[in-house]
């Protein structure tokens, strides 16, 4: 099975769609999908931080298979605790368990 990493760093609300349909997609496609929202882009897993669209494409990637994880040193900068992240939101999860996810034969990373 094929794996891949949607690395979402950055990204504002308005231009989540596209790595939240690439996640989709290829979770749709059967592939091992892991999505790790780094930097800023952990704003908007927040309980009542995104709007309606995002949640919608969120859900779509997670009803698709997709796994979706925080990283905690962006969620200590930007002031999300753990318990105030969404249902959809798997797990919080750091650099290593990102590169090593990464580093398995079968992934191939997209950075967004």
């Amino acid at each position: 099975m094929a794996r891949l990493i949607v690395v979402v760093n950055d990204v504002a609300e308005a231009q989540a769609e596209v790595p939240l349909r690439y996640a989709a997609t290829a979770a749709a496609l059967d592939a091992d999908v892991e999505l790790h929202c780094v930097g800023a882009s952990v704003a908007w897993l927040a309980r009542g931080a995104a709007g309606q669209a995002l949640l919608d494409r969120l859900r779509d990637a997670v009803d698709a298979g997709a796994r979706v994880y925080a990283c905690p040193q962006a969620l200590a900068v930007h002031g999300v605790a753990a318990d105030a992240l969404l249902p959809e939101v798997a797990g919080i999860r750091g650099a290593a368990a990102l590169l090593a996810a990464g580093f398995a034969p079968d992934a191939r990373f997209m950075n967004f």
